[in-house]
């Protein structure tokens, strides 16, 4: 049996990550990935520009992340494990990247991640 995704069908907040998708966002998923190496850690502090330049990203993912905008990359097909790898290196770690693609801020976010009756 064959199952199909509505794409129109997703709850509020899902975004669908086709093969389209994917492959547009490769590159960005290989230099996310490759983080994991201190030396590309090193180079994308050093010079972020030419990090990407040498990832041959599109210039829209250049921005995005320039931006810091991890839910644009998601919505590009960025995979959101490696992604963070990206964020935390900028600065914005799990926390600040959860609450940046629900559109709030920091404090805002960790509000509702408080235990209740605690």
């Amino acid at each position: 049996m064959v199952r199909q995704i509505d794409p129109e069908r997703l709850p509020a907040g899902t975004y669908l990550n086709t093969g389209q998708a994917a492959n547009r966002a490769l590159r960005v998923n290989r230099l996310c990935y490759d983080l994991k190496e201190p030396a590309n850690r090193a180079a994308f502090e050093a010079d972020p520009e030419a990090l990407m330049a040498r990832y041959d990203l599109e210039p829209e993912d250049r921005q995005l992340i320039r931006d810091r905008d991890w839910l644009g990359l998601v919505q590009r097909g960025a995979n959101v494990f490696p992604l963070l790898r990206l964020s935390q290196l900028c600065g914005d770690g799990l926390a600040g990247t959860g609450a940046q693609m629900r559109g709030e801020t920091l404090e805002q976010y960790l509000a509702t991640r408080q235990a209740k009756g605690s």
